[in-house]
């Protein structure tokens, strides 16, 4: 939709927005143009979402005609929900669909999928096995099962039926695809015989992830339709799509050390396509920011994501000024061009506020932070200087590593203290006590002894990722 014309919705039919307006601008102004949108106050959670009542929010200032309520976690361990529309979904089966036609040319070769994504609260999961389910009913190309982060019994279906497909396909979070495969080797399952791959969600991951993930399930390591991830959330939907050719762009990146002189930093964002239809990106000091029509409206909306926006042609001229062409990429990996579509791309390189995911649940700066300072026992322990970043251990596992700094005198226990910062973010997140049920201690977080001096000398920052 338009954004004009989603401006002009939302003043007319949603009644928070209007007094949202009111209240910061005097008045509800007339917005011919871009340039006149590009000047409205931004939204976001605490500013607008949190500060009206739910219904207010809504098309038509109504709860009826929303079909389903979506939870995303909150920062304070207090959920958001999120009213859809029908129309917010009747796109996912046909989105699923062109993925799982282009990739794997399901109608020739049907394909076993399992959905290991969190299901219930977790909105992905639910979304994802609705539009699959879908699938299988219209076209019979499909056969679906989902296990949600049940391990064992995704194993299980593994060993059990896998076998009997041409393909499978799971759709999963990255740290749990690795789980996966450690838990199918050490059973002994043939992971090289199965023809598997992976679509996942929640978080990015690294070309060393992708490539290691390609050679365990007996693909070549540079694959670039095996496993795909997208961008978004369940506040705005799915914004982009990882297609084969951003991981080509990502192989290219990573393979001649190009990013920091194409994308001017040397870390390699998630990177993906997105269909200016269907979202309309903005970015402000490098914060994404979205508008986007749906059961509760969103006019200029702060993601909280650190990201640039890109033009097709922006971002291919300036691989091929640095010799590097992932159209011929493509097709040396027998991808034609013809399935490239000519869309911008989103790139992301995490949270605004340092914040992090880990096993596909968001640990934000503020939930650590209010952790340190409300335990007593770790309030005694430490100054409550952090710096929190996700890394990953020698065998690829994510680490939810935080450096800290003891008190003067103190000798902490680390291994103790952590499992106290675990205990404070299960209470503050229901995303975070989900993973440290269903990933034990391979959830808790690691205590680093900062270096002397750290945080009082050349770190500026407090709160890193």
């Amino acid at each position: 939709m338009d954004v004009l014309e989603l401006y002009r919705i939302a003043t007319e039919r949603v009644p928070a927005y209007r007094r949202f307006l009111g209240e910061r601008l005097g008045a509800v102004p007339a917005v011919a143009t871009l340039e006149d949108f590009s000047i409205l106050p931004f939204t976001d959670k605490g500013s607008y979402i949190k500060r009206y009542a739910l219904e207010e929010i809504c098309l038509d200032g109504t709860l009826r005609g929303k079909h389903v309520l979506c939870r995303s976690s909150g920062t304070s361990g207090k959920a958001t929900y999120w009213p859809q529309l029908p129309e917010q979904e009747r796109y996912v089966a046909d989105y699923l669909l062109s993925d799982l036609e282009e990739s794997f040319v399901v109608s020739v070769n049907p394909a076993l999928v399992i959905v290991a994504l969190g299901l219930g609260s977790w909105i992905s999961g639910e979304l994802t096995t609705w539009g699959l389910r879908n699938l299988g009913v219209q076209g019979g190309n499909i056969t679906l099962v989902s296990p949600g982060l049940n391990m064992e019994e995704t194993v299980e279906i593994l060993e059990t039926f896998s076998p009997r497909f041409a393909q499978t396909v799971i759709y999963t979070y990255p740290p749990f695809a690795k789980t996966l495969l450690d838990l199918a080797e050490q059973k002994g399952i043939p992971l090289k015989e199965l023809r598997i791959a992976f679509r996942l969600a929640g978080e990015g991951y690294s070309e060393i992830f992708r490539s290691t993930l390609n050679r365990r399930m007996g693909r070549n390591e540079g694959d670039l339709s095996s496993v795909l991830s997208g961008y978004g959330a369940t506040d705005f939907g799915s914004a982009g799509k990882e297609t084969p050719l951003c991981a080509a762009i990502k192989r290219l990146l990573f393979e001649n050390d190009l990013a920091e002189a194409v994308l001017g930093r040397r870390e390699i964002p998630s990177l993906c396509q997105y269909d200016p239809g269907s979202h309309f990106l903005e970015t402000d000091q490098e914060e994404l920011v979205v508008s986007r029509y749906q059961a509760v409206p969103l006019v200029r909306y702060r993601t909280g994501d650190r990201g640039v926006l890109l033009g097709y042609d922006d971002l291919l001229g300036r691989l091929a000024a640095a010799g590097a062409d992932p159209l011929a990429l493509l097709e040396h990996r027998g991808i034609s061009r013809e399935t490239v579509r000519p869309l911008p791309f989103v790139l992301v390189w995490g949270r605004i506020d340092g914040g992090v995911t880990f096993f596909g649940a968001n640990v934000l700066v503020s939930q650590v932070k209010e952790v340190f300072e409300s335990d007593p026992e770790l309030a005694r322990l430490f100054t409550g200087d952090f710096s929190l970043r996700k890394t990953e251990d020698d065998r690829l596992d994510p680490v939810l590593e935080i450096l800290v700094e003891p008190r003067h005198g103190v000798d902490p226990d680390l291994g103790a203290a952590a499992r106290l910062v675990a205990r404070g973010l299960e209470e503050r997140s229901t995303e975070f006590a989900t993973v440290r049920k269903t990933q034990g201690d391979k959830a808790l977080p690691r205590l680093v002894r900062a270096p002397s001096g750290f945080f009082a000398g050349h770190h500026k920052i407090r709160y890193v990722s």
